[in-house]
């Protein structure tokens, strides 16, 4: 997008007296599915951000959304000071350039009949049976957990999990995204949990890639007050304030300085959109309570992952 923007940007600059108003589609979730999304004034997202406003309303979803994201959807520079290409729109160029070349060798590929995709079968295979954990560390939850990965190991089960198989150094958030796109994620939820950015954010992203009720397999602790609607409603202010809070120290600082801040409001926001969403499912679920599970082995639990498993 911010390719085609620099070259319609050259065609306006060559008409001395047109006048041009540059609108910025919006990027909300509705928006991104519907033919004439909600736009916005790019001058006036502009002057939003010289007032240290850095979210605006979209008037079909009435979602925030996060300006910066609106004005690098259409308008990074593509050429900096010294007149070099600016990186980020030359990886834009050759993301498309190797998406031309992807759909050449594909439709060549499909004119040979007798050239076929090789597939490691053992990697598939291992992937299919991964059994991951999500849950809050310390306290009754890790507590649980323990007795849990002990029990299933001395059943010749083992469970990804991030204490023992995130290497040091390794990538955080591409941990938790992989935990999101197993067929199996034991969600142990606590109240710690329901307020934990990277706890909400594995259970978004479960939720994200689809059958959440299939791949899903939780057990509530005592303390997650998700089964009374007004002490739920704690967590979407927890989250509410959480925003707020961000949002008003963002506000504090040049916006040139805050790289990967905005990502952050992101998240907050989209665990705010869906909190409600995902207890709601999770009460309607008869998880069981930690004693019976614990009692029984976790007979119950094991039985129903074996079942997705051979799905």
């Amino acid at each position: 997008m911010a390719v085609v923007t620099h070259e319609l940007e050259k065609i306006h600059n060559s008409y001395e007296r047109l006048q041009l108003k540059t609108l910025v589609p919006c990027n909300c979730e509705t928006c991104k599915n519907l033919t004439t999304p909600h736009s916005y004034s790019l001058d006036s997202l502009k002057e939003r951000l010289n007032a240290r406003r850095y979210q605006i309303e979209c008037d079909k979803s009435y979602e925030m959304v996060d300006i910066h994201r609106l004005i690098d959807d259409v308008m990074f520079q593509p050429v900096r000071a010294d007149g070099e290409m600016n990186p980020q729109v030359a990886q834009l160029q050759n993301e498309l350039e190797r998406k031309r070349d992807e759909s050449l060798t594909h439709r060549l590929r499909n004119s040979n009949q007798q050239e076929k995709l090789i597939i490691n079968s053992q990697s598939v295979m291992e992937f299919e049976k991964e059994i991951f954990i999500s849950y809050a560390w310390g306290g009754e939850s890790e507590q649980f957990v323990n007795q849990l990965d002990q029990t299933l190991q001395a059943k010749g089960i083992k469970i990804i999990r991030d204490k023992r198989d995130l290497s040091y150094k390794g990538l955080i958030k591409a941990f938790m995204e992989r935990i999101g796109r197993g067929k199996c994620a034991l969600a142990i939820i606590s109240d710690k949990y329901l307020k934990s950015p990277n706890c909400m954010f594995e259970l978004v992203q479960i939720a994200k890639n689809g059958q959440f009720y299939d791949r899903i397999f939780p057990i509530v602790l005592a303390d997650a007050q998700i089964y009374k609607p007004v002490a739920r409603l704690k967590y979407i202010k927890h989250w509410e304030e959480k925003i707020k809070e961000l949002d008003e120290a963002m506000r504090e600082v040049g916006a040139a300085n805050l790289q990967g801040f905005r990502e952050k409001i992101d998240q907050y926001t989209e665990i705010r959109k869906m909190i409600a969403e995902l207890t709601n499912l999770l009460t309607d679920m008869n998880t069981l309570t930690p004693d019976i599970h614990s009692k029984s082995e976790f007979e119950e639990l094991l039985n129903a992952i074996a079942q997705r498993l051979d799905e």
